[in-house]
């Protein structure tokens, strides 16, 4: 029933709410563990959605900002590169650590990519970018989406 009135076995924890899950309110609750919904599968991240989402609010993504060499982590969305002051050389993870479709936003923050190149290379050179071993940014404020199979390629998006 959609009562609720049939579940059976379901015991409180601490705080009420049960579970994982602390109750503060009869409206609100939170969670210091790994969170899957819409699947009974081990979450591999904090919060892994699977089915429609639906947000009420903006999306803050991860932004890193990088004067020189750097190699990306999964963990970045954004990467600003500062080109005032040289040629910056970005290195993209092992593309098998990272999930399919795992998305990198390489941004020229300083302007001078004409002058001051930023290369995006593979972690390895199997690990191409469109089937090459590296990307150059050479136009002033240019900017690359890419994303990753999972496996071992990068693509351009």
């Amino acid at each position: 029933m959609g009562d609720g009135s049939r579940l059976t076995g379901i015991t409180a924890g601490g705080g009420g709410g049960g579970g994982i899950f602390t109750q503060i309110n009869g409206a609100t609750a939170y969670t210091t563990s790994s969170v899957n919904i819409g699947s009974s599968g081990t979450p591999s991240h904090p919060l892994a959605v699977i089915g429609i989402s639906q947000l009420s609010g903006g999306v803050i993504h991860k932004r890193v900002a990088k004067t020189g060499d750097y190699t990306l982590s999964t963990g970045d969305y954004y990467v600003g590169v500062d080109t005032t002051g040289g040629a910056v050389t970005l290195t993209l993870p092992a593309a098998g650590a990272a999930l399919d479709g795992q998305t990198w936003i390489v941004k020229d923050e300083g302007g001078n990519a004409s002058s001051n190149n930023i290369t995006i290379t593979g972690s390895a050179d199997s690990n191409t970018i469109e089937g090459t071993n590296q990307i150059i940014l050479e136009s002033p404020y240019a900017a690359i989406s890419l994303y990753c199979n999972g496996i071992n390629k990068f693509f351009v998006c």
